[in-house]
């Protein structure tokens, strides 16, 4: 799921304000106070994370409107339909005729609304058909949102509550054991069946349910008996006290990460780290959690990436956002160039003032007035005759022992590169390949570069074509800015990544990827019998030459 597009009416700093065509990462940049942030906190509402106050109302007298394109996909649909969401028909073609009921704004795989806030009336949901639809805001992305004060334990709950496994989540959520899509009323007709399992055999949802169907039966009734007669004594009041079992698995399996201090050896609360600190570790939380397959697409926001942070840190936080941003949708606000070279000039949007200082985004976002606000030099390229760009810091690794076999004066006395600079981008077409072009044409270094990106199974001949029409349509828009990337600056890996060219235990060794030539047949014997046997091209391979790998010795 992702919002694809986003208009905002009467909120805050903002009268009117729209963006269309959104990708998987929305990045604000701007001046301060010219409304970053609301854009955030427009999404937030619609989430129900932002409670909406009086002095929101940009104009008192109008409603605040927030509409918004959500596309769904069929992954998502599917993702709806196992856990029960919008309705409980177990056959998927029952439960997506009655999604598209219950949502009839739900077309070609896009859900619109807009969220109405009304001074008086409070909050709804419009379809275009029903004036409240609240079920929109139930199948709305879970909203991860990271503000300049780093709270840690909010966002830290939040996500160890969703990484819970499918039996815990039952647990937590309590649903039936049979039918998960139904809540548990206690009827504890499946207790019999898991009274006949063996204690080791029992999964963490029903050891829970037996402990709570035991804890049930526990008979307090003489002491609630005593305590009535007691209590109707003392207080003269015809009144009886009942007790109800309170089973709160949140409090039973509560966990509390601690952090210890490998220097120091000792253990401290995670919220003794520094400010910087607590961004990288709540980064890092959103990345495990994204990597679960389980996990449902979210929205993450963050305000301000960048503060808190050592440059150095900042763009190791850039590279965070960029993954999520495969899996899930990001949006955040940023003031340093550190946190958009890994993303395209389409994902960057400029917040400005209009003439009555109210929030606008600029029609046609100037990168190049960007990157000269947020401060990029070309210090790379000072004293430097040609320039490699790769995608990826394991390959800047590996291309200097390449150009070594045939290139002698790469190096300085003191080993560092000289000559050549070797650029690591995340992709071949984000705003650092776009910035760094851009100062090379400046420095008169104009075609003298190669651009290096693996094939990922993809035919060389049209990724080649790809690029160089990737950036005739900028040079176009940049007239005169930006070399002419033709396809002899273009190199497109043989293999799916550079790796596959080292993959030989005696130079991964010598680079340092491993840390003997042993190593490498234990991980590679350990990865054969996880899941290499299974390809394909290993069976082909055992067919034509008879080989049979059962031990590190037969590879």
């Amino acid at each position: 799921m992702r919002i694809t597009s986003l208009l905002i009416k009467n909120f805050k700093s903002i009268k009117e304000l729209n963006i269309d065509d959104i990708e998987n990462a929305l990045i604000l940049v701007g001046k301060n106070s010219t409304g970053k942030t609301v854009v955030l906190h427009a999404i937030l509402a619609v989430a129900g994370v932002y409670k909406i106050k009086e002095t929101d109302y940009n104009n008192p007298d109008r409603n605040i409107e927030i509409g918004i394109n959500l596309e769904i996909t069929q992954e998502d649909l599917e993702q709806f339909h196992r856990k029960g969401a919008v309705s409980k028909y177990k056959g998927y073609d029952l439960w997506y005729k009655d999604f598209c009921k219950k949502l009839p704004s739900f077309e070609d795989g896009v859900l619109n609304f807009t969220f109405i806030a009304n001074i008086d009336k409070g909050e709804r949901f419009y379809d275009g058909v029903k004036k409240n639809n609240p079920i929109i805001r139930d199948i709305f992305p879970r909203v991860h949102f990271i503000d300049a004060s780093r709270k840690v334990q909010s966002i830290q709950d939040e996500i160890f509550r969703a990484v819970r496994k499918e039996a815990l989540l039952g647990l937590q959520e309590s649903v039936c054991m049979f039918d998960q899509a139904r809540p548990c009323t206690n009827c504890f007709n499946c207790i019999p069946l898991v009274e006949k399992k063996d204690p080791a055999d029992m999964t963490i949802f029903e050891t829970a349910k037996l402990l709570e169907y035991k804890l049930s039966r526990v008979n307090m009734d003489s002491f609630v008996q005593k305590l009535n007669f007691c209590y109707a004594k003392n207080s003269g009041r015809q009144q009886n006290i009942k007790f109800v079992m309170d089973f709160n698995v949140d409090d039973l399996l509560r966990i509390e990460p601690v952090v210890i201090n490998k220097d120091r050896y000792s253990e401290d609360s995670v919220s003794t780290l520094s400010a910087g600190a607590k961004s990288i570790y709540i980064l890092s939380l959103l990345e495990a959690y994204v990597e679960e397959n389980s996990t449902m697409p979210c929205i993450i926001m963050m305000e301000d990436p960048e503060i808190y942070l050592h440059p150095q840190l900042q763009k190791v936080a850039s590279e965070i956002l960029y993954k999520l941003s495969k899996r899930n949708q990001v949006f955040f606000s940023t003031h340093s160039p550190n946190l958009i070279f890994n993303f395209n000039s389409k994902q960057i949007k400029q917040i400005v003032l209009d003439e009555d200082y109210h929030t606008s985004v600029c029609e046609n976002t100037d990168i190049d007035q960007i990157l000269n606000d947020l401060g990029y030099t070309a210090n790379d390229f000072m004293n430097v005759n040609f320039v490699f760009i790769v995608e990826g810091k394991q390959d800047s690794n590996r291309l200097p022992l390449l150009l070594n076999k045939y290139y002698s004066e790469i190096h300085d006395s003191e080993g560092n590169l000289q000559r050549i600079s070797i650029i690591t981008t995340n992709s071949c077409t984000n705003i650092k390949t776009y910035a760094n072009l851009k100062y090379m044409n400046k420095l008169y270094l104009r075609d003298q570069f190669l651009m290096i990106r693996d094939s990922d199974g993809k035919n060389p001949e049209t990724l080649i074509k790809q690029l160089c029409s990737y950036y005739k349509d900028r040079e176009m828009q940049d007239f005169g800015n930006l070399p002419r990337v033709q396809p002899r600056n273009v190199l497109i890996l043989k293999y799916y990544s550079f790796e596959n060219y080292f993959l030989n235990p005696k130079i991964m060794t010598k680079i340092g990827v491993i840390k003997s030539e042993e190593e490498f047949y234990n991980i590679l014997i350990s990865k054969f019998k996880s899941y290499l046997f299974k390809l394909t091209s290993v069976k082909k391979m055992r067919e034509i030459t008879g080989l049979n790998i059962k031990t590190k010795e037969d590879i």
